[in-house]
């Protein structure tokens, strides 16, 4: 038996929930800091792109906390190119925290990823935030191609926790 790295604790809490929710997912492309999973369900076979952070950024304020994914050329050469003809591609962001059962995951659509990244557009980085308030039900994502405020107002996209019903369209 080898040596459990803390990727495998991030993606296995990922599993746990998706197989407690009622889905059997198949690794398709294993790795550390990225994997990919096969879902298939009544609804329709799911690709599952997942990725963690295993801390939320530092911040002064205990109300709020970020996460943020950094996006690789090659992962966003993968967004750019995948056709989707037989799969629904998601995203499966997860947000670890130190005590590890607060810890969050994110779910966005391919298309929610293009507009949070903005990958049509050259710059030195592109990312997507994961944001949690306190008082507000579900998370909020922006990047580096979606502000998180927009004219004073709030430009996030809503992000619901239940699981199950991305994979129920």
């Amino acid at each position: 038996m080898g040596a459990v790295r803390k990727a495998d604790f991030y993606f296995g809490a990922m599993l746990s929930c998706l197989i407690n929710s009622g889905l059997a997912p198949a690794i398709i492309e294993p790795g550390d800091s990225r994997r990919i999973y096969n879902l298939t369900t009544n609804n329709g076979d799911y690709l599952l792109y997942a990725k963690y952070v295993s801390s939320p950024l530092r911040r002064q304020k205990r109300d709020a906390q970020l996460w943020q994914f950094t996006f690789s050329p090659e992962e966003r050469e993968y967004i750019r190119n995948y056709n989707g003809n037989l799969e629904k591609l998601y995203f499966s962001l997860i947000c670890g925290r130190e005590k590890l059962i607060d810890s969050e995951i994110a779910i966005l659509s391919l298309d929610e990823v293009k507009d949070c990244l903005d990958i049509d557009f050259a710059r030195d980085s592109y990312r997507i935030t994961i944001k949690w308030e306190k008082g507000i039900h579900g998370l909020k994502a922006y990047g580096t191609g979606r502000a998180d405020i927009l004219n004073g107002i709030d430009n996030t996209i809503r992000i619901r926790r239940d699981i199950l019903s991305y994979f129920k369209d």
